[in-house]
């Protein structure tokens, strides 16, 4: 059943087993896995089947120190959360990026990788992304064509989902008997027992001045990492900071992952027969090689992680003369100037800078031929259902650049806090401080020197990077990866769930999503994050069957 709740009567109250706020990757995982053991499920989603201006308006926040991108641009209210904007990336996080490194202030995850691996194939099934295999050599990737180095490695990948939108999946659900699904059905705060601490209710305000109500005995909330700690922070009716936040950790250690080019790299024989671009897995996944440090040398450098790849020339500066090139600066220029959704913030914001317009149209006229059939290559999967080449990513040119997607260190001083202007629906937007650090940019130069100095050595390319140091100053603001808020810990003093991902001090209420991550590691979060939506998932089921058996919280679904 799908209810729009705006056309809900003010003061309803609505019971269920268990209510999962979002629909997300995390959200819909953790649904779907509630649903398949037969809990009587409410889904509460806080937009509606599309992009909406109006709900996007409540995602907008204010700026505080540091630089960050609007907060509208970097996540998505409306069915499947940030799965409509997704571009399907998945790999499983490192093994050192859950321990703790004395060199990595605040590091170390209280539950040890193999907890999350025993969940990995069953998020990749929720993802779509095949065999849980990240393996290059197990994957039908072309043997190495120069011998194993002691400092890089080459054999593990990143897998790609279609990529897969959740909004048909929780949509699919709710035509069941087991899930009922509100629309435009924003969570304002949980009220809670004065005395035991757990949530009484969701209270949701679909539209100005109206409020209604969702009783469950138990609450998953997945609402991505921003919006699941402005709710926490927002539910404080009796005069505290917040549901977990005794000790001032909520909304603190905010990360996301510093992504950027440098370079000049132009591959050798060997260096294009090692297939640094897409591959097509053996089981028909599209799957890339990572190049990065191992963890040895990791260690011997006291580095954060850090995971590259080839990426393509510069194509704001037309004197390339590509006609794709030309393309994809067109495009991005254009979304920048219209400032449409994720795709004109972050690192694409510099496309916003883009010079030479004229000589770019020259370009893309003079190769249309390749241009339009790299065009109909692009358009045939999206019209027949197949699955679609992950990026545009031509490395035919002349040169190409080296791409980092960078570790970031956690930092208390990096927060979300809750300020007082208000949204349209009367809820207090959130404040944001961020910045990356001086010693994460110098890591990341160290890092990418000593890949492209590898590189070199092993005949793989020849690499200038001369323009390395400019990571120093390059402006980090993406925030779609949203980590560490609400950070996974064994004490409340550290941190805001507990080792099942359950508020500290809240016997009923469990996060699923990347904001527990204590450290974020260096590949995209989207795995590990629906991967811990599965786990908690199983402890939320059995602890609203515990809660019946004990007497407590909703006794009926209505």
């Amino acid at each position: 059943m799908i209810i729009d709740a705006r056309t809900v009567e003010p003061g309803t109250a609505f019971d269920a087993e268990v209510c999962v706020i979002g629909t997300g990757p995390a959200g819909a995982a953790a649904a779907a896995e509630l649903a398949s053991r037969g809990a009587d499920v409410v889904v509460l989603e806080g937009g509606g089947k599309g992009a909406d201006r109006e709900a996007l308006d409540t995602y907008r926040g204010v700026a505080g120190t540091g630089a960050h991108d609007p907060l509208e641009a970097v996540r998505q209210k409306r069915l499947g959360g940030s799965s409509a904007t997704w571009g399907g990336r998945c790999a499983p996080l490192d093994d050192l990026d859950l321990d703790a490194r004395e060199w990595v202030p605040d590091s170390g995850w209280p539950i040890p990788h193999a907890e999350l691996r025993r969940y990995y194939p069953r998020a990749q099934r929720h993802l779509q992304a095949g065999s849980c295999e990240y393996s290059a050599a197990r994957s039908g990737f072309p043997e190495s064509p120069v011998p194993a180095s002691d400092v890089l490695t080459w054999d593990d990948t990143w897998r790609w989902s279609p990529p897969t939108k959740l909004a048909p999946r929780i949509t699919a659900l709710a035509t069941g008997d087991q899930v009922r699904l509100f629309v435009h059905a924003g969570v304002a705060r949980f009220d809670r027992d004065p005395l035991g601490g757990a949530v009484t209710a969701a209270v949701v305000v679909p539209r100005p001045g109206v409020e209604i109500t969702v009783r469950a005995r138990v609450y998953l909330l997945a609402a991505g990492g921003l919006e699941s700690t402005r709710i926490l922070l927002a539910s404080d009716t009796d005069g505290g900071a917040g549901i977990g936040n005794e000790h001032d950790q909520l909304g603190r250690h905010y990360m996301t992952h510093p992504v950027g080019e440098v370079g000049r790299i132009v591959p050798t024989d060997a260096g294009r027969a090692l297939a640094l671009g897409y591959v097509s897995s053996g089981d028909g996944v599209y799957a890339r090689r990572m190049l990065a440090l191992g963890r040895r040398t990791q260690e011997a450098h006291r580095l954060r992680n850090l995971k590259a790849a080839l990426w393509f020339a510069d194509p704001k500066d037309p004197a390339h003369g590509d006609g794709l090139l030309s393309t994809f600066a067109l495009t991005y220029w254009g979304l920048g100037r219209a400032r449409l959704g994720f795709k004109s913030a972050g690192m694409h914001a510099q496309y916003t800078g883009t010079t030479g317009i004229a000589r770019h149209l020259r370009n893309v006229v003079a190769d249309l031929p390749r241009v339009g059939a790299f065009a109909a290559s692009w358009a045939r999967p999206r019209l027949t259902g197949g699955r679609i080449l992950p990026s545009f990513m031509p490395l035919d040119g002349a040169h190409c650049r080296l791409r980092f997607d960078a570790e970031q260190s956690p930092d208390p001083a990096n927060r979300v806090t809750l300020d007082r202007e208000r949204d349209a629906l009367g809820q207090r937007r959130l404040r944001v401080d961020y910045s990356v650090s001086a010693e994460d940019r110098r890591s990341i130069v160290t890092s990418m020197r000593m890949i492209g100095g590898e590189l070199q050595r092993l005949g793989l390319a020849s690499v200038d990077l001369s323009d390395v140091e400019e990571v120093l100053d390059m402006p980090f603001t993406d925030g779609t990866h949203q980590m560490g808020l609400l950070r996974m810990s064994e004490s409340p003093h550290t941190g805001v769930v507990d080792t099942d991902t359950r508020v500290h001090g809240c016997a009923n209420l469990f996060v699923a999503g990347s904001a527990v991550f204590p450290t974020a590691g260096a590949v995209g979060p989207t795995l590990a994050l629906v991967a811990l939506a599965c786990r908690t998932a199983e402890t939320a089921f059995a602890t609203a069957r515990n809660r019946v058996q004990a007497g407590t919280g909703s006794s009926t679904a209505s």
